[in-house]
């Protein structure tokens, strides 16, 4: 959009204010807590085994060792304490986690001098620590893009080609199920139509604005996209029509392993930029006949093993999406503009009440020395106040003149 020119003597404030007055939109959502890979850690819980007790004890010992890779990973240590009268009445020390265990797996366990050990390997993950903060109440937009599918041929063996479209549509239903965001599923439009190398950072930059436009039309804030990279099987000749095949699968002594990896990126819907991306992955047994047509997300695709595992993958891409986006502000774009009253596309449905308080800012763009286009905030240090709250859109008024301060469309309300 072309900003007014300004001319001399105008009362209309420069849309290239001071450096200091200006936050970068990337930089500034890079500065949100993320939630970090997962690692493994090796630990041995301990507990004592009374005569007839076992269970209690096993229990007790893994109990021990889930608090140590814990304690491994990462805690917090905070103190308390106060003086009366030069006196110490209260010293108090606790600890919080800033992790939480994902999955374990025994090792070994024996008993020795009374003692179980429990040796386990365990997964853990940290999880991003939120402050209350007004953007913890309100429910962000995202739009669910359809997936770019690397190995087309491999959506043979059950005719699941439709997985580019049914993987959007089983993440949109397990984000919603999160209750936490507001989701709309455009899966018939895709980021990536070159998925080898996506998103390298030729077309990382490329997408950009074709990110943020799919976030316009929606309303959104941020956008969901990804690359299904290998539906493939771990031994093609199990599936052959062959009798010997055919005989070893109905004797589940063929290799009916299937993989299905999908790597998944969150792009930020005013700028345009990965704001996070992470890859998945399960393996699993196909049990559907190897000609029978299946198709992606039906009935029959769930029921299969393999389906199974796909759909616990999605639960866990949408559970990492709503950790992620927690701690992101909430923006929300200006839509209309009435005298000092503005309209916005957020409402109801976002947790937008009569009486909230959004920071106003204003965008503009630059290009970087590569040449490519960025988006950065300027605060203008106005507050809006919300009257009127309608369930897709809301507006409010501001104090002073929204001219005097060269506000315009697609400028950002925003609460941290």
């Amino acid at each position: 959009m072309n900003r007014l020119k300004i001319t001399l003597g105008s009362t209309v404030e420069p849309r290239k204010p001071a450096l200091f007055r200006i936050i970068s939109l990337t930089f500034m959502l890079a500065m949100q807590p993320t939630l970090l890979w997962a690692e493994w850690v090796q630990v041995t819980g301990r507990a004592p085994v009374e005569t007839g007790l076992y269970e209690q004890a096993r229990q007790h010992a893994r109990e021990d060792a889930m608090q140590q890779a814990i304690m491994t990973f990462g805690t917090k240590v905070s103190s308390k304490q106060r003086m009366e009268n030069g006196v110490l009445t209260q010293d108090q020390v606790s600890l919080s986690s800033q992790a939480r265990v994902n999955r374990s797996v025994v090792q070994d366990e024996y008993i020795w001098k009374g003692m179980l050990h429990l040796l386990m390997n365990v997964e853990v993950d940290a999880v991003p620590v939120c402050p209350n903060s007004q953007a913890n109440g309100y429910k962000k937009k995202v739009v669910v893009l359809g997936f770019s599918i690397q190995s087309p041929e491999q959506t043979r063996l059950g005719a699941i080609h439709n997985a580019n479209r049914g993987l959007a549509s089983a993440l949109n239903r397990a984000l919603q199920t999160q209750g936490s965001l507001v989701v709309f599923e455009s899966s018939q439009y895709r980021l990536y139509d070159e998925v080898v190398n996506a998103p390298s950072r030729y077309l990382e930059r490329k997408m950009l604005t074709k990110a943020a436009n799919f976030a316009k039309q929606m309303g959104a804030q941020f956008v969901v996209s990804g690359v299904i990279r290998d539906m493939g099987v771990e031994d093609e000749s199990a599936f052959n029509n062959s009798y010997w095949a055919k005989i070893r699968r109905f004797g589940r002594r063929a290799n009916q392993k299937r993989r299905f990896s999908a790597e998944l990126f969150v792009h930020d819907g005013f700028s345009g930029a990965i704001v996070w991306q992470r890859s998945f992955s399960v393996t699993a047994n196909w049990t559907q006949d190897a000609q029978q047509t299946v198709g992606f997300g039906t009935p029959t695709f769930w029921a299969n093993e393999y389906g199974q595992a796909v759909s616990g993958l999605v639960d866990k891409m949408a559970f990492m999406i709503d950790e992620q986006l927690k701690c992101q502000p909430f923006m929300t774009r200006i839509s209309r503009i009435e005298g000092k009253t503005l309209h916005f596309s957020s409402g109801a449905s976002s947790g937008i009440r009569p009486g909230d308080t959004l920071s106003l800012y204003r965008t503009s763009s630059f290009q970087d020395a590569d040449m490519f286009k960025q988006v950065e905030l300027a605060n203008v240090k106005t507050a809006l106040t919300v009257s009127q709250v309608h369930p897709g859109f809301s507006s409010g008024a501001l104090t002073i003149d929204p001219g005097r301060l060269n506000i315009q469309e697609d400028d950002l309300l925003v609460a941290w």
